[in-house]
């Protein structure tokens, strides 16, 4: 059944919004200063799928969505080719389970990936193709990003993605 909430109550839920990081999230100190800046609460933790997700209140949104953040092109273009069977498990996983992600790459747009403007060796016609097909075999979002930018669209994404539930279920 879906409850209908004021808007006064819906804001005070999603006050209560929780981001959680992944205790093998290596470098995330642009992230924690923004929701330490905002006052968002976040817990670090391990997690099975993903380096970001969120709680509100004692519900988990850890089966229904997932954030996972790469630095740059070069760490991503790392995880299509020498860290691609574990990379590709983690995205089978949540498809299996029905969880929604979105892949974040910072310091990369779209002219970088066509330019083949990044250190590794893996050509970008190869890069566009990883990136255009698991959009499609995973029904992933990718979005790429400048890093001081990330943690808005992170907080965004998980906020959004609760309302949602909240309203519709």
């Amino acid at each position: 059944m879906i409850k209908r909430w004021s808007d006064k109550d819906l804001a005070e839920e999603l006050e209560k919004l929780t981001v959680i990081i992944d205790s093998n999230e290596k470098v995330y100190n642009h992230i924690e200063g923004y929701l330490k800046k905002n006052k968002v609460k976040y817990k670090v933790r391990k997690l099975e799928t993903g380096d970001y997700t969120a709680m509100l209140g004692d519900m988990t949104l850890e089966n229904d969505v997932a954030i996972e953040r790469k630095a740059n092109l070069d760490e991503i273009c790392g995880n299509f080719t020498r860290e691609r069977e574990r990379f590709e498990r983690e995205f089978l996983r949540a498809k299996a389970h029905g969880i929604k992600m979105f892949l974040i790459v910072e310091d990369a747009s779209w002219k970088k990936v066509f330019l083949g403007d990044y250190r590794s060796q893996l050509p970008s016609k190869s890069l566009v193709a990883a990136f255009l097909s698991w959009q499609v075999r995973f029904n992933i979002t990718i979005i790429f990003c400048e890093p001081e930018e990330t943690p808005k669209i992170m907080h965004g994404i998980l906020h959004y993605y609760a309302r949602e539930k909240l309203l519709y279920g």
